[in-house]
């Protein structure tokens, strides 16, 4: 089987296309090129060159008009709060914020901070992000697209509990024993306390005051484990050491 190759263009040297010039010339009784043809040969190059620089300018050019839309695309976004587990009538403990980016331009960061304290932010799903904000105050929420383009937002945060109940004093009167707590953001879950002795056993409180803040214990006779918690799901574990 015979093969057939795409034949490259002749080469003619330098020397040869310099004779045929001169021969040219005289052939129609035309003064010799005082120019080389060296240097034109060197123009032409150079020409070429430029040519081919210009055209690659000019493309570059043209791809940066068409990009420059895009350069501009600003940076927009919705940001809402999600409902607690922890749910109290109307007020939600330990908000998280769901935050979706209406932009088909790659994002680049989202940064949320809270007094100069970082918000953990979750990305869970394309464009979509969950913010768990751990303190309380303004929360200053950046997304930047990857254009550099960027939309700042602030959210007031409230009802974040993150700290679990506190014992403020504990009193013995005879077989009595009265145990004070306190919790300034949730408030203490007095329905779900409980005490368990070192057997295990179940041990309820004789009493509970609310407004005061009181667990009232009668007759303990042994050490018992004291649970508890607050409305956001905190709780305090205490060691009542008879």
């Amino acid at each position: 089987m015979k093969k057939f190759h795409k034949s490259s263009a002749p080469q003619l040297s330098l020397d040869d296309a310099s004779r045929i010039l001169e021969q040219v010339f005289m052939a129609n009784q035309r003064e010799q090129s005082s120019i080389p043809l060296e240097v034109l040969a060197s123009y032409s190059n150079y020409r070429r060159e430029r040519f081919t620089l210009q055209r690659t300018i000019l493309v570059i050019i043209m791809v940066l008009f068409l990009l420059l839309p895009f350069l501009f695309i600003p940076s927009s976004f919705t940001i809402e709060k999600q409902a607690s587990e922890h749910s109290i009538g109307s007020a939600d403990f330990n908000p998280v914020y769901r935050l979706e980016v209406d932009s088909f331009m790659l994002v680049e960061r989202v940064t949320a901070v809270i007094e100069g304290r970082n918000v953990p932010v979750y990305e869970t799903d394309s464009h979509v992000y969950s913010l768990e904000p751990p303190v309380n105050g303004r929360m200053e929420v950046t997304v930047v697209l990857a254009n550099r383009q960027y939309q700042t937002r602030y959210v007031d945060v409230s009802a974040v509990d993150r700290e679990a109940p506190a014992a403020t004093a504990c009193t013995r009167k005879g077989n009595f024993i009265y145990l004070y707590l306190s919790d300034s953001v949730s408030g203490v879950d007095y329905d779900k306390v409980e005490a368990v002795s070192l057997t295990g056993e179940k041990i309820l409180p004789d009493s509970i005051d609310e407004e005061n803040g009181c667990l009232t214990f009668f007759g303990l006779e042994d050490t018992i484990n004291v649970y508890v918690p607050d409305l956001a799901g905190n709780q305090l574990h205490l060691i009542l050491a008879l």
